[in-house]
């Protein structure tokens, strides 16, 4: 009996990509309430005595939209990641070329490293994008923190919307942070920072126009 061989197939990832939105989400949403954790801390606030679930769910989303900076910022840091992955590899290629490595244990270990890079190329490229950006999250949480911070030592209040109670009285304020349970705010009048709940006390929140 003549046995036929079955033609050896790439072995195939187990991932698919609902499986990758997944992983990327949850990396998202971790980097989210980092950059929340760090920026009320500057304030100091918990902000996880403030926070809803929902808030957490959406905690990406709301980071990157309220600042259009950080959006930004987190487009260069993926862009310069890309560039950086493929540069590395033309590095040590060029560096190969050079005559101290043309042989001995400088050409052995070039190589090895070379190799390692040309197998694991995607790996290093979702490691690269994922340093960038979680550098972009908590760097934007620290900026944004020390720099209000600073502003509210210094006197330095802007106001930026005016809030009106459901008994009718309204209030200009810089406001420092907003979820779905409360607003995080400061006066010109009141330097501290002041917590105060959205059900039932605040009817209408209005930016004022610079």
């Amino acid at each position: 009996m003549i046995e036929v061989e079955e033609p050896i197939t790439k072995k195939e990832s187990s991932y698919g990509i609902q499986d990758y939105l997944s992983i990327g989400y949850i990396f998202l949403l971790i980097l989210g309430v980092l950059h929340e954790a760090i920026y009320y801390k500057f304030l100091d606030v918990n902000i996880f005595d403030y926070t809803s679930v929902l808030d957490v769910l959406i905690s990406p989303i709301s980071v990157i939209t309220g600042d259009f900076k950080l959006l930004i910022g987190l487009v260069i840091c993926v862009l310069v990641a890309l560039l950086y992955a493929k540069l590395i590899p033309k590095y040590y290629d060029w560096l190969s070329k050079k005559e101290k490595y043309q042989s001995g244990k400088k050409k052995e270990k070039l190589d090895k490293i070379r190799s390692k890079f040309k197998s694991g190329s995607k790996q290093l490229l979702f490691v690269m994008i994922a340093i960038y950006i979680i550098g972009g999250f908590v760097g934007f949480g620290i900026g944004r923190g020390g720099k209000i911070k600073s502003r509210i030592i210094n006197g330095d209040i802007r106001i930026t919307h005016q809030l009106t109670f459901d008994d009718g009285e309204t209030k200009n304020i810089q406001m420092l942070g907003k979820n779905s349970l409360y607003v995080f705010y400061v006066t010109k009048e009141n330097s501290n920072v002041t917590i105060v709940p959205i059900d039932g006390n605040i009817k209408a929140i209005r930016k004022i126009d610079k």
